[in-house]
């Protein structure tokens, strides 16, 4: 509201009225406590630390937990080994937030964004002994709309930049975009549900797997690989770590997390922590 000179509706809940308190609606409070303290929780973790990192460092691909991940991964060839990180960095969820963190911390919270996700995945291909870099591409706003709840949409620019990684097989760049986790993608595919036959990442020699190009029926293999997008990432965001929590809302719903916050009457959450919400 502060921001941007548009209408806003705000809802208001009474916690003192008679309705609220009756004795009916205590399994609604326990859920209401529920909602709150995971959304508090989830604001604390994707809270950068105050003193953020070098961007020139944020692609740690000689740390300790990123090599031996690589070596998990590490298959008979090339391509293979390149899927499997493909497919691991995938698994991860996607969700909104800042992007100035190293990948070994991506690697460590287990969720991240188009370009945390690229970051990591090219210092795990790094340490394998792939030769990798980041592809930049322009995306329309339009097209992650679905993944965000409408209101947001006035907030955003028309265009935004999107990131991948890229892998070099038998010569020839190939890009392997990770970003889109399963449940985001059936979001995208509400939008262009002639993309369902790639729901699964799959990337072999000679076929590259880029949803976010073929969508635009662009050529898979037109693409520019640069070593760094330390620039980029270097950036500061504009938004809070609370703002991107509102904006993974739809996300986070897609994988069912407010069923989690729905079972708060059986698990029994005590009378203080229903006070102290």
């Amino acid at each position: 509201m502060l921001a941007v000179d548009l209408p806003a509706q705000v809802w208001t809940l009474d916690l003192g009225s008679a309705a609220w308190n009756a004795t009916s609606n205590r399994p609604l409070r326990k859920s209401t406590v529920k909602a709150l303290l995971a959304a508090d929780a989830a604001e604390a973790h994707a809270t950068p630390p105050a003193i953020l990192p070098d961007s020139d460092t944020l692609c740690d691909f000689d740390h300790p937990e990123i090599r031996r991940r690589a070596a998990r991964l590490r298959r008979t060839t090339r391509a293979a080994t390149a899927e499997a990180i493909l497919k691991y960095v995938h698994g991860f969820p996607y969700r909104f937030g800042a992007w100035q963190e190293r990948a070994s911390d991506t690697m460590a919270r287990g969720v991240g964004m188009c370009t945390t996700k690229t970051n990591l995945q090219v210092a795990l291909m790094r340490a394998a002994g792939l030769e990798a870099g980041f592809v930049e591409v322009p995306m329309e706003t339009s097209v992650l709309g679905k993944l965000m709840p409408t209101g947001w949409l006035a907030l955003q620019r028309p265009t935004v930049k999107h990131y991948f990684a890229a892998v070099k097989l038998n010569g020839i760049w190939h890009g392997a975009d990770s970003s889109y986790d399963y449940a985001s993608y059936r979001i995208f595919l509400e939008m262009f549900p002639w993309m369902a036959n790639r729901e699964e990442p799959v990337l072999t020699e000679g076929a590259p797997y880029i949803p976010a190009l073929e969508i635009q029926h662009a050529d898979l293999f037109d693409i520019t690989v640069t070593d760094s997008i330390a620039a980029e990432m270097g950036k500061r965001s504009r938004f809070l770590p609370r703002h991107f929590e509102a904006l993974n809302t739809r996300v986070d719903r897609a994988r069912g997390a407010h069923l989690q916050w729905g079972k708060a009457a059986q698990h029994g959450i005590s009378d203080s922590d229903e006070a102290r919400a």
